[in-house]
């Protein structure tokens, strides 16, 4: 017989596989309902959490200040997104406008829920988490190399296109995702030879998936993490995360550098496409975070509360862009700043951007410390490591966006306060006199 936990595991893990295939939806049929496709499983362990609550009668909030903080940051997104509706945005509607707030807010609130059906044992999460991606990978293969789908948000001609995900490189960032955990888990089964070996097989597969997408920036990414866990210093590495925020205009001011590091052969087998001009401008985005710089520097219109979502389309911020790259002024709009960090910046300003740093960095801090404790839940710390440096450089975490989802499930771990422990029965100093007692009578006798 199914226990409740197992209808909530259930749905858990379908929650990746199902929220990849409401993005193909979304883009190539219906977009609110392929949303609303996207969050139903986790909409379904909210209903059934809510429904357990009525007939247990019985409510205990275990959540923390940083859950509220992390409503506050919500509540900046949704802001940021009717503020676009009433300012005009092209293809933007109201029902659009709340379905999207409910892929960035649900999710979240349904992982928490998932906590408290574990909380007898957290590496249960790590694991199903662990198999939920592995689900949306498999289906992604499925679609691509048998259904011959492919991306209808964004695609590649020539290169691996997965078709259920919100982006061409989102396929890259999940395969990075589960090769850090990968890494995490075969450097403690180095004595399980079996284990290992199939471990280490499906990281050599990833390797090759993640070289036919060919992301150059996500594939150094993934070399730098990997090579921190790898070696096991990870956790020693002063200022990584003070270091990522800055990782834009390391990239700017290192271009030569970095040409010549691709240029080596290793680098040039791997990633086929070394050009010095594309390598330069990182394949055209140092204009856009050029514009984005000046305007946080110079410009600076709507610098704290932010110009709303998309708010470079209002602000004609990359329109030079737009011409250079010869897109039509009626897609104008589909564009976007290549960086999370910025669109949060312009979007929601720097009072959302702060509120979001603020509890990235607890997560971060959290799974250091799980990491060093050797706890089930240090295999996310590579993975946050890695958010931090790819949210700089890519959309991937950034509301709708399939990474937010993955932080809010490493975030929900965040919001909620450990289970208290049972409190000790009151007659356990008459149990333990009683057992002493006794002991003293069979050592006389």
């Amino acid at each position: 017989m199914l226990s409740k936990r197992d209808i909530i595991n259930f749905l858990f893990v379908a929650s990746f596989p199902l929220f990849g295939m409401g993005t193909y939806i979304a883009a190539a049929k219906s977009p609110s309902g392929g949303f609303i496709f996207c969050i139903s499983a986790h909409l379904l362990i909210i209903l059934f959490y809510l429904i357990d609550l009525l007939y247990r009668k019985e409510f205990q909030p275990r959540v923390n200040i940083y859950y509220f903080l992390n409503w506050l940051y919500l509540l900046t997104c949704i802001i940021s997104m009717f503020r676009a509706l009433y300012a005009g945005l092209p293809e933007d509607n109201i029902a659009i406008t709340l379905v999207k707030c409910l892929v960035f807010v649900v999710p979240v609130n349904a992982f928490i829920v998932v906590i408290f059906y574990n909380d007898d044992n957290t590496e249960r999460i790590t694991r199903l988490t662990f198999l939920s991606l592995s689900l949306l990978l498999l289906i992604n293969l499925f679609g691509f190399f048998v259904l011959k789908l492919s991306n209808e948000v964004h695609g590649i001609e020539g290169r691996l296109n997965f078709p259920f995900l919100d982006g061409f490189y989102s396929g890259a960032c999940v395969l990075t995702i589960l090769n850090l955990m990968l890494i995490y888990y075969m450097a403690r089964l180095r004595d399980d030879p079996f284990r290992f070996s199939y471990l280490a097989a499906y990281f050599i597969l990833n390797l090759a998936l993640l070289y036919l997408i060919n992301s150059r920036l996500n594939i150094l990414i993934f070399l730098f993490v990997a090579l921190l866990l790898s070696f096991r210093v990870i956790e020693k590495t002063k200022g990584l995360f003070t270091v990522s925020q800055f990782t834009i205009p390391i990239l700017l001011s290192s271009g030569f550098l970095l040409y010549d590091i691709l240029t080596l052969p290793v680098f040039v087998t791997m990633l086929k496409r070394v050009d010095v001009q594309d390598i330069m401008t990182f394949n055209g985005r140092s204009f856009i975070w050029n514009n984005a710089l000046t305007w946080l520097t110079d410009d600076q219109r709507g610098l704290f509360w932010g110009n709303g979502y998309k708010g470079h389309y209002f602000l004609g911020l990359i329109s030079d862009v737009a011409k250079l790259w010869n897109a039509d002024v009626n897609e104008y709009h589909h564009l976007h700043l290549h960086s999370s960090s910025f669109e949060i910046l312009v979007c929601q300003g720097i009072f959302g951007y702060a509120i979001f740093m603020i509890l990235m960095h607890r997560a971060y801090t959290h799974y250091k410390m799980k990491y060093k404790a050797a706890d089930s839940e240090g295999v996310f710390f590579g993975v946050i490591v890695f958010l931090l440096f790819i949210l700089q450089v890519d959309l991937f975490v950034y509301l709708e966006s399939s990474g937010q989802v993955i932080f809010s499930l490493l975030l929900a771990n965040v919001l909620v306060n450990p289970k208290p422990k049972p409190a000790l029965q009151e007659n356990l100093p008459t149990q333990r006199s009683q057992s002493l007692s006794e002991e003293l009578l069979m050592s006389t006798s």
